[in-house]
């Protein structure tokens, strides 16, 4: 087996617990909703869509973005609908919350390395910067952070924020083939897209020789 098949499988896995999770009486947020519903897209069409990639990763990087704006009270007061924060000191308070006793000396440190790294994947994943980097980077802090909620707080507070659909879509998007990708030239005709990266090349190389 493949290293990417075993990552669609293991993504397949995740979405299956996400929604069986869903299934037995699990509770969602509206962005949770959206959020499952996007990484199911994109984990059932395992990376084969341009289309759907494309938005799903800009719709991931901006779950990112939304949930360091919540850290500083962007999505509104603590206690509000769809805030999970509110201010700084209640996610150093939740980082905090997720350690076990004997790091709780880090939780500060910890929770500015996070805030940091979560900024940076999201300008990466909507600015399709390293996107492929950047998804695999994400799905590795998504999972840790998956995981801490599990083992501190329980699994049903891990799935409620969509966890394992975000873990197994991300995944799907750091494996996705960049010359699968359709990019777009210019020709005698204006803006037209080529079917791959490797066909932008064999284009340019072409129109060098014309030349």
């Amino acid at each position: 087996m493949t290293r990417r098949r075993t990552i669609l499988t293991a993504a397949a896995l995740l979405l299956v617990v996400q929604v069986g999770w869903i299934a037995t009486g699990g509770s969602l947020g509206a962005i949770s909703v959206v959020t499952v519903i996007v990484a199911a897209v994109v984990i059932a069409t395992g990376g084969r869509w341009i289309a759907i990639d494309t938005l799903g990763r800009i719709y991931l990087g901006l779950v990112f973005a939304g949930s360091v704006a919540d850290r500083f009270g962007a999505l509104g007061a603590p206690g509000a609908d769809g805030v999970s924060w509110g201010n700084y000191g209640n996610f150093v308070d939740y980082t905090r919350d997720l350690l076990p006793g004997m790091l709780h000396w880090a939780a500060t440190g910890l929770a500015l390395a996070a805030t940091v790294v979560e900024a940076v994947l999201a300008c990466a994943l909507i600015l399709g910067v390293r996107s492929r980097l950047a998804a695999s980077a994400g799905c590795a802090v998504v999972a840790v952070f998956g995981l801490a909620m599990w083992t501190s707080v329980g699994f049903d507070q891990m799935a409620s924020y969509a966890v394992p659909a975000v873990v197994g879509a991300l995944a799907i998007l750091g494996t996705v083939d960049a010359d699968r990708h359709a990019s777009a030239v210019i020709t005698s005709n204006g803006w037209q897209i080529l079917r791959n990266r490797r066909s932008v090349v064999r284009y340019r190389q072409a129109a060098r020789v014309i030349r």
